[in-house]
């Protein structure tokens, strides 16, 4: 599915591992620190030890340690935070919020808000969810054990023991419940910000950013709405989920990721989030908004196995964008090998063999910088591309030791940026540009993911001209 449109992005805000604004992101990429931290003594995850499928666990990730503390006070909320109770809505509303702020706009307006809210999230194992099946069917299983151990134990005595067990656990509540399942977080958010319109929570694996992004232009579009949120976000992520997801993609065993280096053996994962508030083009302008970027193209379907370049082609071709014009290429690069080959031949198919004098395109990703953010990671690309055409810059990449070969040699019309460059073009003919590609793993290809064709997203944005009035 292809859109062409001209959206503006008017507010942005970021929460990722040592990145609490946006301006800290910037920070991070243009000094190209890597961000991952080892895994702390708290942490869930047996150090040294290998899961269920006998593979290792990441030996870092991109941890967003107290970024992830909220102050529900803060945020009209009418009770405490406690061991049964989601932070994550906390942490989606806090982002909702500073999004808002850099707007310029407040999120408790005394005026109803031709507003949408579209977020990207997928429930993880969380407090709140976790309370409710200790409350009944890991209780019962407890209890199921204990029999079978105790086959001759009175009846009252294991009715003192689910006592027992029900006074350790955090007493659940209705709140806790439906907040629990993350569809009431859009709806949080749009009551808090007085947003009359839609507000859904929605989950795309890898795509989710996009996607939500897709959905709030198309309340612009259709007039639903005059101003949007979206965003998506990954939120610490347990055990649990780490153990299901390395069933489908290998976890690096070193202490860095360097995206389109020539030897990788993994992805490393990451925390965090990232919003925009969007207005259509003309509506930004009438508001003197400040405008960080515009969204000219968004293409979400399916590459085939023959094609890999098939949604970045569609999302160029379908806004008579020329896809030499790209000056920037924010790409996925996980950090699993089969995917970034795949992703060289996408962009070296469309770019050609370069010549002379020819267009050059620079390829990066800011997983280097703080890991795979999973649902959020087409998000930080977004955020990462946005600023680059606001400060017109090309930001630089945690530079491997040994780029991949299909980029290091003198025909290739894509390169690895090791120092950050002006953006030395841009007029109102020759706009700078750039592409955030993502792509989801493969399920069906386990260990291998994006190795075959798969479900894929390319979003293009341009730089809102110097010379406006």
């Amino acid at each position: 599915m292809r859109m062409d449109f001209s959206i503006a992005i008017v507010g942005m805000s970021c929460r990722f591992a040592a990145c609490p604004t946006p301006a800290a992101f910037w920070s991070a990429v243009m000094s190209r620190r890597c961000c991952l931290t080892p895994l702390g003594p708290d942490a869930e995850i047996p150090l040294g030890q290998r899961n269920v499928f006998e593979r290792p666990y990441p030996v870092r990730m991109g941890q967003l340690g107290n970024l992830f503390s909220c102050v529900p006070a803060m945020q009209n909320f009418p009770r405490q935070v406690n061991a049964g109770e989601n932070q994550d809505l906390y942490f989606a509303s806090q982002l909702a919020f500073d999004a808002l702020a850099d707007a310029g706009m407040r999120h408790r307006s005394l005026d109803p808000v031709r507003g949408s809210v579209r977020i990207g999230y997928a429930p993880p194992f969380n407090a709140s969810t976790v309370n409710w099946l200790q409350h009944t069917a890991f209780m019962d299983q407890t209890l199921d054990i204990i029999r079978r151990f105790f086959p001759h134990a009175p009846e009252e005595s294991l009715d003192a023991v689910r006592m027992k067990l029900v006074e350790s656990l955090p007493a659940p509540n209705a709140s806790s419940f439906l907040l629990g399942t993350g569809y009431r977080f859009a709806s949080w958010i749009a009551r808090e910000c007085s947003f009359s319109g839609v507000a859904t929570t929605m989950d795309a694996g890898m795509l989710t950013g996009a996607t939500a992004i897709m959905d709030a232009i198309g309340d612009l579009l259709s007039d639903r709405a005059d101003v949007a949120i979206a965003g998506a976000l990954t939120p610490p992520i347990p055990r649990a989920y780490l153990e299901g997801l390395s069933g489908e993609v290998p976890f690096s065993t070193r202490s860095e990721l360097h995206p389109f280096a020539q030897e990788q053996d993994g992805t490393i994962p990451g925390e965090g989030g990232a919003f925009f508030v969007l207005k259509r083009r003309a509506t930004a302008l009438k508001d003197h908004d400040r405008i960080y970027a515009l969204i000219r193209s968004v293409a979400i379907g399916h590459n085939p196995d023959d094609n890999p370049s098939a949604m970045l082609a569609e999302a160029t071709d379908g806004s008579g964008i020329p896809v030499k014009s790209i000056g920037l290429v924010e790409a996925d690069g996980s950090g699993i090998a089969v995917a970034e080959r795949r992703e060289i031949e996408a962009v070296q198919r469309l770019w050609g063999e370069h010549k002379p004098g020819g267009p050059l395109v620079a390829l990066g990703s800011v997983k280097g910088n703080i890991g795979h953010t999973l649902r959020a990671s087409m998000a930080a690309g977004i955020l990462k591309a946005a600023l680059a055409l606001h400060r017109r810059v090309l930001p630089p990449q945690i530079a491997p030791e040994r780029p991949h070969e299909a980029l290091s040699n003198l025909s290739s019309s894509a390169y690895l940026l090791d120092e950050a460059r002006p953006w030395i073009t841009g007029d109102s003919s020759n706009p700078r540009r750039a592409a955030v590609l993502g792509a989801n793993f493969d399920a069906t290809a386990p260990v291998g993911s994006a190795a075959k064709g798969g479900r894929a997203a390319a979003v293009i944005l341009e730089e809102e001209p110097e010379d406006r009035l």
